[in-house]
């Protein structure tokens, strides 16, 4: 009977250990850091240029160019950026990109059709857009093409560089 009263405290002092071990463990800390949202880092204006040529019936023309303001926000979910930016054309580009699982790339995902202006006219064609963040530089491809009386393809390459 000794040997009950002996080992009781022992137990008793272990499921102590026990419980205090597991409500420590099983809280939040407060002040500590959660995951960091990858667009934070891309936040910002880029200043840079842009390239734009047209593809007519398989000829392709000489490509126009000149300066870019490429501006970016957060989105209202988890994996989204807004992107705007002043380049000249038909329809303003002002969309919204989702990032991959990277964190680094992004994919246009509120346009499907766009407008470019060829000798004068305007066309409405499908529309896909890409880009890619590196460090503080940012590059989009965009293409617009369509169908009328022969191919049409308007494609579009900005970067920029954020100065911080």
């Amino acid at each position: 009977m000794a040997t009950s009263y002996a080992v009781r405290p022992f137990r008793n002092a272990l499921f102590l250990l026990l419980a205090i071990g597991l409500l420590t463990t099983s809280c939040k800390k407060s002040g500590g850091s959660d995951a960091v949202d990858p667009r934070d880092q891309y936040i910002g204006t880029y200043v840079g240029g842009f390239q734009t040529s047209f593809t007519v019936g398989g000829v392709e023309s000489a490509p126009e160019s000149g300066t870019a303001t490429i501006t970016i926000t957060k989105g209202s979910n988890p994996k989204e950026i807004y992107i705007e930016t002043n380049v000249p054309r038909p329809t303003a580009l002002k969309v919204t990109g989702q990032l991959d699982d990277t964190g680094k790339a992004f994919t246009i995902i509120d346009r499907s059709q766009d407008q470019m202006a060829v000798l004068n006219k305007t066309f409405t064609g499908d529309f896909t857009a890409t880009g890619v963040f590196d460090n503080n530089q940012i590059a989009i491809s965009t293409t617009t093409e369509t169908v009328q009386g022969g191919a049409l393809a308007d494609t579009n390459q900005l970067q920029g560089q954020r100065n911080k």
